[in-house]
Parts: structure tokens; sequence; C-alpha cells
């Protein structure tokens, strides 16, 4: 990738000048805008990450998220919505067009719904999908550790994780810990035709692939799992847990004459399996990487049967139209928490005001009691107002001068 700052013009969108909701906009491409061939061109590696991180902080951005999954590729950011724009028009070298056929923007309140919603997996293509909290709470860290996490995102990330929590605990969403890893698992099941899968590889051990190692593991107990990958400790580590075989990673597709069913989950700039790959004897391949990582060409070999991310999706439509009914709980749980981050932003802008009003209310009343339960007691009934109000000039002021009049 070329160096994405060169050609946008700098600027310093400090906290200061970004720190109101009304500044969070969100760009991005899911499934319900782009097929699986779009999303692996749009997908964010990790060495495409750090340029893009580096590249918003060359350019002043403050508070900045790049969120890539194998269902979406978003970008969070506080500022003004034609500055993330052309980063994200440069990071991912887009055509006008491709962005206005593929991507969607929203900014302020809507943004933020549809952070919370992403998070709670209401916006995922397996709804419920419990497994999208943790690449969430993972592109945060990554954003933290670039510094692009500061009050703002961290307040609003930290209230969609505590809402994600309730939304499992309080509704059906996520009933049986569905997600694109267990409907792969199930998907192997049902073309098995009588005939069990005895040896099954998976390619990758990142998030994904150790969650489809564990759960091949409860559904085909009796199958041996093989697992490689790039980094020997990872796959070690896994092997051990689930007693699996590993395969070096640079010699892989020597072995796979010997399975039954090949899943990959790794990521790549390239395909690792293709054509010539593919054994002889009848193999199912069932590719979860966001890019693609095998070749689709090969589901015109015969015997060979090939399965997208979306496909897999597919698989579970029935279990999805019972999840689609608990939506609207969801809803509701994800509203109330987003009122209190509001609430929150609230007290947050005039801390200011807050801090200065308590300082005079300390000069002010000093005769007789006890001077700092009056203060305590006048600041809290400052702080349900602007809780309740906002800030509006006239309403705190009177408020101001009712608990001054009140204490002399």
């Amino acid at each position: 990738m070329e160096d994405l700052g060169n050609s946008l013009r700098p600027l310093n969108l400090n906290s200061s000048s970004f720190a109101h909701f009304d500044h969070f906009v969100v760009i991005g491409s899911n499934f319900t805008k782009a097929d699986t061939l779009v999303r692996s061109r749009l997908a964010i590696t990790a060495a495409k990450k750090d340029a893009i991180y580096k590249s918003a902080i060359q350019n002043g951005l403050a508070e900045f998220l790049v969120l890539s999954t194998c269902n979406r590729t978003e970008f969070y950011a506080f500022a003004p919505l034609g500055i993330l724009k052309e980063l994200v028009t440069e990071a991912l070298n887009l055509s006008k067009d491709a962005f206005d056929t593929y991507f969607y923007t929203y900014n302020g309140l809507h943004a933020i719904r549809h952070f919370f919603k992403v998070t709670a997996g209401l916006d995922s293509q397996i709804i419920g999908d419990y497994e999208i909290v943790g690449q969430v709470k993972k592109a945060i860290q990554l954003s933290r550790d670039s510094g692009l996490v500061d009050t703002m995102m961290d307040r609003i990330s930290n209230l969609a994780f505590q809402a994600s929590k309730q939304v499992k605990a309080k509704t059906n969403l996520s009933n049986g810990k569905y997600s694109v890893s267990y409907a792969a698992a199930e998907l192997i099941g049902a073309q098995q035709n009588g005939k069990s899968f005895k040896n099954i590889l998976i390619v990758g051990t990142g998030e994904i692939g150790q969650a489809m190692a564990r759960n091949l593991k409860e559904y085909f107990p009796q199958s041996q799992i093989s697992i490689t990958n790039r980094t020997f400790s990872h796959a070690q580590n896994l092997a051990q847990e689930i007693q699996a075989k590993i395969l070096p990673f640079e010699e892989f597709t020597d072995y796979l004459n010997e399975f039954d069913a090949v899943i990959t989950t790794a990521e790549s700039d390239h395909y690792l399996i293709g054509v010539l790959d593919i054994p002889v004897t009848p193999c199912l391949f069932l590719d979860l990487s966001i890019p693609q990582v095998i070749d689709p060409q090969i589901k015109n070999i015969p015997g060979v049967k090939h399965y997208s991310v979306d496909e897999i999706s597919a698989f579970h439509n029935e279990l999805m139209k019972q999840r689609h009914l608990e939506i609207p709980k969801a809803e509701v749980i994800i509203d109330e928490f987003i009122s209190k981050l509001l609430a929150w932003q609230n007290i947050f802008l005039h801390t200011g005001i807050i801090l200065r009003y308590k300082e005079k209310m300390g000069r002010i009343i000093h005769n007789g009691g006890n001077p700092e339960a009056k203060i305590e007691k006048s600041f809290s009934v400052l702080i349900q107002e602007i809780k309740s109000e906002g800030y509006r000039g006239c309403s705190v002021l009177q408020t101001v001068n009712e608990l001054i009049a009140s204490e002399k």
C-alpha cells in the first residue's frame, strides 16, 4: 500500500474541538452492501491497519477506529465526515462509484446506535453472533495501542460492551451461541450424508480458527482434527488443548489429499489454496476468511464442494427468523444504554462549569452547620439539572441562583 498520508490535508481534530457525539461518524461496508468477493477486496489486513492508523495520526485525528471482520469493514472517528471519507477512499483506493455503491455513512446518534448494534450482534450476518464483541474489543485495543482512543471513544465502547452483555443476558438473541464457526460445523455435519469425515484440517488459529477447532471437537469427537498456522506456537497451544495434529504451514497444501474437509480462517493477501492444489479425492472446502484465501474457481472441479462465508451464514435461515423476533427487545436495551451515554455527555461537556460552581459555592457557604454537606447537596442538584436538561444557559443560571439564594 502506498503512503496514505501524503494527499490528505493535516488537521488538528483534538478532543476539545470534537468532544461531542454529534461529531461521531462511521463509514463502512458490510454483507448487506457487498458480497464475499467485494468484501475480500475491501478487507483490512494487519499491515494495512498499521498504515491506516499512521495516516490517521499524521492527519490530526485524535479518536479513530478500524473494524474489519468477515462481515464488514468500517471506519469510526470523531471528525468531519468529509475528512473520514477522504481517508477511507485513499486507504482502499476507491472510485466515487465504488464508494457510492458499497458504502454507507452515519453520523451523530445514528453512528452511535450503529456501533452499539454491531457490538451486540444485531448487525451481523448471523443475528446474535457472539464472536463479534470479541472482535470489536480487539479492534478497540489496537486503536488504543495506537493512541487513538480518548475519552469519548472509550466511553462509547465501554457502554456498548455493557449493552451487549445485557442483550445476551436478557434476550434469546444469542441463544445457543451461534456464530459463523458454529454454522460451519453444522454445515459440515449436513454434508456427511452418512459418511463420517474422519480427518478435518483448519488453516489459521486466530480467534475464529480457535472457535472453529473447539466447535469441531464438540460436534465431531471421533474425527481427527489437524491445524496449521504461520506462528507455530499458536498452533501448538491449540493442538494441546483439543488433541489435534500440527502441519507445517509452508507445506500444508501437500497434505490436502489426506482430508475430508478443509476450513480456512487465516488472513492473507493472496490465495493459500489454488486450483492446482486440489486433491484427486472428493473434498469439502469452507472458506471463512475475508479476504478469501481459497480460489473460488475450485468449485468447478468435479467432486469438490466449496462454500464462502456468505453461503455458510445462509445455512441458518430458520434460526435467523426466530432471532429476528428478539431484535425489538435488544433495541430497547441498547436505547437505555445510549440514554446513559447522552446523560454522561451532558456532564462531561460542562465539567469546567461544574468545577467553577463548586469552587464558588465553597466561598459562599461558610456560616453555620456543615458547609461541606451544603456544598455537596447543592452540587448534586446542579448535576441532576444538567443531566436532565443539558446545558441551556438560562436554565442552569436559574438553578445556580436558586441554590445560592437558598444557602444564604
